[in-house]
Order: structure tokens, then sequence, then C-alpha cells
């Protein structure tokens, strides 16, 4: 067992407490102010404090390389503007060097997903940095499929004279591939359970990847993880989900702030970002580092991301200070890093915050986290040290 002891520790889910996290194998044990046991390692954390690991709910690392160009790109399959069938995962290099900026800066999970060429991009999903065995490092192969509204998947078809080339092709291409999704599943679901005849072989079912990958989606099995900038693009998301009755995640929402009570009224919840950053594309003429303190202030779930690599990785925590500086809430910006992708990703049982039972991914900073001078020590990740400064 380890125990850091006497630490500020920023709980999330409890407040801010002075006390001392123990570990055991990979899990939490105990938190808050209790005897040491007599077996523990014990580590002094006086005038430290603790995080919970951060996550960064939305980016391309390992798929989009750094430093490699062409080569390294491997995060758009821009051969149909329907790809379900493709994971992100397949796609990972283990040894691109943003994972050692991600752990370095206290990034301990992350969110990878194809790029946004395609209006169905494919399957995202979530790792750990701590190998380069990928099979060590993932955690979910499948924890959501990407979809894509706006500029990006017209500007791919449009160029190739194909559909989609306006807005209005972009919605009708991700509403057919949800209707043929359905009648597929309906169709399935009437052949397996079809009463077979003693005289008669049963006929065999043959699936389709394909449409299986969209299916759980429609049973809400997974959530659509669209890309959307504009406030239109934003309603039209959610007006497929509504028709189709699927859950929805909108990612970037850069006008999202224009339209808050509508994505609060109807319980929608956003991973904003990347927010440091120029704005290269017209869909972010009107971006603002306003945009977190307007959401939170409307009772919006959000979480912050980097779309690494647009912005580093390492640069996911240096966000939240900026969008606090900007009239963002301390304790909401903590939580857009921690307990809000937790439960976006549907893993709020095991990541976000410093409970008991949960994973013993912690930051210790060598001071206040939300102040610019501090820094991460030293990053556990499943209960081991992954890394030292």
């Amino acid at each position: 067992m380890i125990v850091l002891k006497d630490a500020v520790i920023h709980t999330v889910a409890n407040g801010t407490i002075t006390g001392s996290v123990a570990i055991e194998d990979n899990k939490i044990v105990m938190v808050g102010d209790f005897e040491l046991p007599k077996d523990a390692e014990v580590i002094d954390c006086t005038d430290k404090q603790i995080t919970p690991g951060f996550i960064d709910a939305h980016c391309h690392v390992g798929v989009f390389n750094e430093g490699m160009g062409d080569m390294g790109n491997d995060g758009n399959d821009a051969t149909s503007p329907t790809t379900p069938q493709v994971k992100a995962a397949d796609g990972i290099y283990p040894e691109d060097e943003a994972f050692k900026d991600a752990v370095s800066n206290g990034v301990t999970t992350l969110c990878i997903g194809p790029g946004s060429a395609n209006v169905i991009g494919g399957q995202m999903c979530v790792v750990k940095p701590i190998s380069h065995i990928l099979e060590e490092m993932l955690v979910n192969d499948y924890v959501g499929l990407k979809c894509a509204f706006g500029e990006n998947p017209k500007r791919v078809y449009g160029s190739k004279g194909t559909m989609p080339e306006t807005r209005m092709g972009v919605a009708a291409v991700l509403r057919k591939a949800l209707q043929d999704a359905d009648s597929y599943r309906i169709k399935r679901d009437f052949q397996l359970s079809k009463p077979q005849k003693d005289d008669e072989p049963k006929e065999p079912f043959i699936p389709e990847y394909d449409k299986e990958i969209i299916v759980e989606v429609l049973e809400n099995k997974k959530k659509l993880r669209a890309h959307a900038h504009r406030m239109d693009d934003i309603q039209t998301a959610i007006r497929l989900a509504k028709e189709f009755n699927v859950g929805i995640v909108i990612e970037h929402c850069t006008e999202g702030f224009k339209i808050a009570d509508y994505l609060a009224k109807n319980n929608i919840p956003v991973i904003i970002g990347p927010i440091n950053g120029t704005k290269p594309k017209v869909e972010l003429k009107d971006a603002t580092l306003e945009s977190a303190r307007i959401l939170d202030e409307a009772g919006v779930k959000f979480s912050m991301m980097t779309d690494a690599p647009v912005e580093r990785i390492g640069s996911l925590f240096d966000d939240i200070r900026l969008a606090i500086r900007y009239g963002l809430n301390p304790e909401s910006g903590l939580r857009a890093v921690t307990l809000n992708p937790a439960e976006i990703l549907g893993m709020q049982d095991e990541l976000g915050s410093i409970e008991t039972g949960k994973s013993a991914d912690l930051n210790i900073f060598n001071g206040d986290p939300f102040d610019f001078r501090s820094v991460v020590e030293t990053v556990y990740i499943n209960g081991k040290v992954e890394y030292k400064r």
C-alpha cells in the first residue's frame, strides 16, 4: 500500500480537503483523515496538491502523429462519407510523442477518434498512456461513433462531386445511414426470432458489421459523438438525435454559447475546444474564450478538449486555467477535465474523482493547480508512477 500523506486533495466529487490518499494495487482504497497502516509506503505530500488524472475526451493522438507529416496521418479514411466500420484503435501509433506529452502534464486518459472528413467517421476509443503495446493501453475500443456536420464533410466530398456537398446533404447522408441500420435491425431481429419448422433447416443469419455498429447507437448502447461548430449544425445534430431517439454529445460546440439555454434545456453534454488557437476556419469566426463560463452558467455539462494535435495535448489543463481567467468557476474547470468527461464516456464509476474504489489515476502538483506557475511533479496511473519530474 502507498499513502500520499498530508496533501490538499481536490476530490472533485466531495470538495477540497486536507488529508491523505491510500493506494493499493491499482485502486484508491482510503481518502481523508485515517490511521496510517503499519506496512504502508508513506510519501510526504506536505505543501503538495493532488487532483484526479485529467481526461481529454476528444483528441487524435496516435492517428495524427506529431512530427511525421503525411506518414503519420491515419485519422481519416476519406473513401466513403460513411465508414462506421473503422476503429480509431486500429490506426494508433503507440509511440506518437504526444503520449509522453500527455502523461507528463497529467493527462491520464485519452479518448481518441477518427477525424471529421466523413459524415460517419468511425469508432472512438479510450486509452491510457502506460505502454507502447496498444492492448495494454486500451480501455475501450468503441466508446462512441464519430460523426461530423458542417464544412469538413462538405469540403471533402463536394470536391469529389459526390454527396454531401451541402449541409442538407450531410444531414441526409446521416439520416439514411441511421434509417438503413434501423431497417437492418428490424429484419435481423425478425429472422433471429422466427420459429423454425422441424423439417426445415434454419436459415443462417449473416451480420453486417457496419450496420451492427450503428445499431449499437440506435439501441442507446453507444452515443453519437457529433463534430459541430456552428449553431445551426449543432441544432441539426440534436434534431437528428431526437428523430432517432439516440444519445448525442456535441464536440467542439464553438457556437454553443449562443444557444446555451437550448443545450441545457435538452440536457445535451458538450466537449468544447480547442480554445487556445487562431481561427483558421470560417466556422470558428465567433469563437470566444468566454464560452466555458457561459455554458457553465447556463447549466450545460461541458468538458474541455485539445483536439490534439490541433493543440498540444499537454496544454489541456492550461486551457482550463485560461478559461478561468475569462470567468469560469475553478471547480467547474477542474470538473471539465475529470468527472464530466468520465460521465460523458460512461466511465464515472472508474474515473474522474478521488474516491474509494476508483482507479488510482492521480496528479501531484507542487502548488495550487490553478496557478500557471504550478507544475505536475508526479503522475500515477492505475496506482503506478508513470511520470516523475
